[in-house]
């Protein structure tokens, strides 16, 4: 089992690059060395033979006069020459393919069964040649030298003829082992300069593959450091391609954590004052009738009713926040029914009319037929926070609900006469606890959660909400919820631009 270090040195990107860029220049290499042997072989062969089978045929004419002579002296004198010559052995053969002459004296008076002499004899070929691994002593070949071995020889074969009847073959061997051993050299060279260009080729691919790894390092380097700070962490992206789009994917990950950790330790900070803000109050409220001696029980009710609107504050600020928990971990989990959106609106707006009418404020509903899927208590509370709003914030005038219906989604909107919301302010409105006016979302009891939850539940219904605002003239909010549900974030943002 390989040791950590061991292990985690080749079982990196830029190792395992080196040895994938060696592999294909070894395969490369290896390929281009045995076509080109091949090739070379082929071809050195090829000349080699088709030279010597012409001097085959020319020798088998220029023996006829030595064979029809009679002389045996004279017919071995003229094949030596020639064998040494042409660097070889010549064999004369009669017609029955029994050695008459030979010029190493050696097989006078064989029966040679060869392919090539059967060609001359019995196929009439004009000239025929075959390649044998035979065992002889170099001396056979004019070569000196004692010792034997396995060679490659090549067997060519003329016939020998006068005014056109065969007297005989004239055969002619020569060693072929000279070209092998030529295409090994060459071979072997080869070898030398592809071990070479490895060598090179290793060392250029580890500079070039800690070039290209330089960005997954520092990736990793960034990765780790994120583990240990948390957040605020980047990498230097340059130039383009894949490691380019995966720092800025990275970076772009990075940035919504550190946004994400900050609007957790707002939310912290925020949720703790809103739960301090009542709990200090009805402290106070509580030490002052503690340490009254006859406390006057009118300002005792008085007090105490304090206390009562403290806690019911305090209730409601927990309720908010359960509400919120829960949407986030069931956002999945709706319960959708074909539901009259007319209906439910005009419901839950006949219940706030005397909130209206307290602040003599004039309610309106405008609906039309709609049946959209939704989770009927989830849209009752969006319209419930929605339509309160407007009431609390507007002194006087009017509040208008109107329902209808589009191409695609169902469409609720309230609109308000009261102070409006700032520009400036609209980019935060959903966000948890942001109060536009605090002094005045606390004077009317509201927690700064209740738009959160609305777009909360919106959202999880696939729509989204739209608002916009004058400051002094009014405020309209419009809901849109689509008729077939879109869970998908990316979806919900191509269908809202």
């Amino acid at each position: 089992m390989l040791n950590k270090p061991f292990g985690k040195y080749f079982g990196s990107i830029r190792t395992r690059m080196v040895l994938i860029y060696l592999a294909v220049t070894v395969f490369t290499m290896v390929a281009t060395s045995v076509v080109v042997s091949a090739i070379m072989g082929d071809f050195l062969v090829s000349q080699r033979t088709k030279t010597q089978l012409k001097e085959t045929s020319q020798l088998a004419l220029e023996i006829t006069p030595e064979l029809l002579s009679g002389n045996s002296e004279q017919l071995f004198s003229f094949i030596t020459a020639r064998a040494q010559t042409m660097g070889g052995r010549v064999l004369v053969l009669d017609t029955d393919a029994v050695v008459q002459a030979d010029s190493a004296s050696q097989q006078n008076g064989y029966w040679l069964p060869y392919r090539e002499v059967r060609d001359i004899l019995t196929g009439g070929a004009e000239t025929s040649y075959g390649f044998h691994r035979i065992v002889r002593t170099m001396e056979d070949f004019g070569i000196l030298g004692t010792s034997d071995e396995q060679v490659w020889a090549v067997y060519y074969t003329a016939p020998i003829t006068v005014s056109g009847v065969y007297k005989g073959v004239i055969l002619f061997s020569a060693l072929i082992q000279d070209v092998q051993n030529s295409v090994s050299d060459v071979i072997g060279k080869i070898v030398m300069v592809f071990v070479a260009v490895a060598v090179i080729t290793a060392a250029i691919s580890f500079m070039l593959s800690g070039w290209l790894t330089k960005p997954v390092v520092e990736l990793t380097g960034a990765i780790r450091r994120m583990g240990t700070k948390g957040y605020g962490v980047r990498v230097d992206v340059k130039g383009g391609g894949e490691m380019a789009e995966l720092g800025n994917a990275f970076n772009r990950m990075s940035e919504r954590i550190e946004e994400h950790d900050k609007v957790r330790d707002e939310f912290i900070a925020n949720a703790s004052h809103e739960l301090k803000t009542p709990l200090s109050s009805m402290k106070l409220l509580s030490e002052s009738i503690l340490y009254q001696n006859e406390p006057d029980p009118a300002i005792m009710k008085e007090f105490f009713q304090d206390v009562n609107h403290e806690v019911d504050r305090l209730s409601n600020i927990i309720t908010d926040l359960l509400r919120l928990v829960q949407d986030d971990a069931e956002r999945s989990e709706l319960d959708r029914e074909p539901t009259r959106l007319d209906t439910l609106v005009l419901r839950t707006v006949n219940r706030l009319r005397p909130l209206a009418s307290k602040k003599g404020i004039l309610l309106q509903v405008r609906t039309e037929p709609v049946v959209v899927p939704v989770e009927p208590m989830r849209i009752e509370q969006v319209v419930t926070n929605l339509v309160e709003n407007a009431i609390k914030y507007t002194d006087a005038g009017s509040v208008i609900v109107h329902v209808s219906q589009e191409q695609t989604d169902a469409v609720f909107s309230v609109k308000d006469t009261g102070i409006g919301i700032p520009q400036e302010a609209l980019l935060h409105l959903f966000e948890r606890f942001y109060r536009v006016d605090k002094a005045r979302s606390r004077g009317t009891g509201g927690t700064g959660l209740g738009l959160a939850i609305a777009n909360k539940i919106v959202t999880m219904h696939g729509g989204y909400i739209e608002v916009e605002s004058v400051l002094g003239k009014g405020s309209v909010f419009t809901v849109r919820l689509p008729f077939a549900p879109i869970c998908d974030d990316e979806a919900r943002r191509e269908k809202r631009q």
